[in-house]
């Protein structure tokens, strides 16, 4: 097993990881460790979250006609931060459970 390639969920992971240590080293300007991986990966899930929910929360914006574009702007991004932080989360832990199940068949 230890000749496999990285699935979706690995990949997934990296990107989040990646996306979420490069805003936080920016902002924080500071290196992390390992240990923080599902931190990175919770912070950049919620930042693609955020962006893609402040899209549609334009684009809807201009359906109503009691919301303005700033605020379905606003309202799209905060649902989407809550949204990013569960779902960045949850593609670490799918991945670091399918990595100990690959160890686990491997030590086999």
């Amino acid at each position: 097993m230890i000749g496999l390639t990285p699935g979706f969920w690995d990949i997934a992971d990296q990107i989040l990881q990646w996306i979420g240590r490069s805003a936080a080293w920016h902002l924080l300007r500071r290196q992390f460790t390992r240990d923080e991986s599902a931190l990175c990966a919770a912070t950049g899930g919620a930042l693609v979250c955020a962006v893609f929910g402040g899209v549609v929360g334009f684009a809807l914006s201009d359906l109503s006609r009691s919301i303005n574009a700033i605020g379905g702007t606003i309202l799209g991004g905060l649902l989407g931060i809550s949204i990013g932080f569960i779902f960045g989360a949850s593609v670490e832990t799918v991945s670091n459970t399918i990595k100990d199940l690959l160890r686990s068949l491997d030590s086999r």
